[in-house]
């Protein structure tokens, strides 16, 4: 199916899923395999507005996990040599391109009156207004330094918090302050952060365009739907960070009138839903690609969206690294699998720390898609080329 946008006044058209899930597949850069180089590096950064970062590593952290489902075995410092040279840089646990920070600069300015949350956080720094100053101090006088070599003399009143965070004032502060822009990641000591003022971190030459509401939200959009290729009213409004629905109404109907997005229906049971694609995605979705078998990461932005995955792809997910053992369905840090634009099973697997090798414990196959001779060597070979990732790597 080939679906053409027709001029401004064209009304939704119908879409079946097997174009809805390839338009996806490709908006994710899962349909085919990306060469791993440096560029390709930053190319999937600037792709999903960032890729996240994860200490766990049950299998691989999944900022290697997300590169590796796109690229297959590739080198893991290439990931370091961009961050080296300021192409991307750490944000909020995610590695970003420089070229969101218009966006980032929009939000802090926005931080202290988004949520209620966020206004909580700013009081307190407010009560702690001479620990804030004293570590912009310290990093201008000793930067680059991790949390714990700052000095926290200067706290009025500790952080609570119900969780692992209570009385930890110099790692929140510095996180609170690196939202705000106030400081950033330069750089990490293993898994330890370093932080330093943005200046010194931050490229020179980096856009720092002053973003109206209005051209924050439509960036907002617009970067979801790349990232998500065709996808509902309110997954792209959610997507774009709380984006109020008669401002989406109002924005979604523009796109749609000036042709850079088109209207769709989604043959969800019930009642078809409206929905959105990029031009250039159902033409991309119209020809023909070798099909592709990967494991995702827990985090893989293809699956992100556990609501949208399971509305799409008919694949109830959830993470059960937090479920008691004994209540676990599936595994405690499972792979989704996915083979021929479909997510077919998952992969419950750790790596020996000992020996570094990818442990097999069990592989599950969906119920509706009993797989074939074919299917079972192509997630049998994927599962070796992870195998070997796994292997080629020695850090803790």
């Amino acid at each position: 199916m080939t679906l053409r946008y027709l001029g401004p006044r064209q009304m939704s058209t119908a879409m079946d899923f097997t174009n809805a899930r390839r338009i996806a597949v490709a908006a994710a850069l899962l349909d085919r395999q990306l060469p791993p180089t440096e560029e390709s590096v930053v190319a999937v950064a600037r792709h999903f507005d960032g890729i996240q970062i994860d200490p766990t590593r049950t299998v691989e952290r999944t900022q290697f996990l997300v590169l590796w489902s796109r690229f297959g075995n590739f080198d893991r410092s290439l990931v370091e040599k961009v961050l080296a040279d300021r192409r991307l840089f750490e944000w909020n646990a995610f590695i970003v391109p420089v070229e969101r920070l218009p966006e980032l600069l929009y939000f802090a300015r926005e931080y202290k009156v988004a949520t209620d949350w966020r206004r909580w956080s700013v009081e307190w720094i407010a009560t702690n207004r001479e620990f804030h100053q004293s570590i912009l101090d310290q990093l201008r006088a000793e930067g680059p330094l991790p949390s714990r070599q700052l000095d926290d003399s200067k706290v009025k009143a500790g952080w609570r918090s119900t969780g692992w965070t209570n009385e930890r004032n110099s790692t929140r502060m510095l996180e609170f302050m690196g939202s705000r822009m106030e400081v950033v990641v330069a750089g990490r000591v293993g898994q330890e952060r370093l932080w330093d003022l943005p200046e010194r971190v931050i490229p020179a030459d980096a856009p720092r365009d002053e973003l109206t509401s209005e051209q924050y939200e439509e960036r907002r959009v617009m970067r979801a739907m790349h990232r998500f290729g065709v996808a509902t009213f309110q997954e792209v409004r959610l997507r774009a960070y709380g984006l109020s629905i008669p401002a989406a109404k109002t924005l979604l109907g523009r796109l749609v009138e000036e042709g850079r997005l088109i209207a769709v229906n989604l043959p969800y049971p019930g009642k078809p839903a409206l929905a959105y694609a990029l031009p250039e995605a159902l033409e991309r979705a119209s020809t023909t690609t070798a099909p592709r078998t990967t494991l995702l990461s827990p985090f893989d932005p293809l699956i992100y969206d556990r609501k949208r995955t399971e509305r799409l792809f008919d694949f109830r997910y959830k993470l059960e690294m937090y479920v008691p053992k004994a209540k676990r369905e599936f595994g405690h840090f499972v792979l989704p699998i996915l083979h021929d634009e479909q997510l077919v099973g998952r992969l419950d697997s750790e790596r020996d720390r000992k020996t570094n090798e990818l442990q097999v414990i069990k592989l599950h196959w969906e119920d509706r898609a009993k797989p074939t001779a074919g299917t079972r060597a192509a997630v049998d070979d994927a599962i070796a080329q992870l195998a070997e990732f796994v292997r080629d790597d020695r850090s803790d």
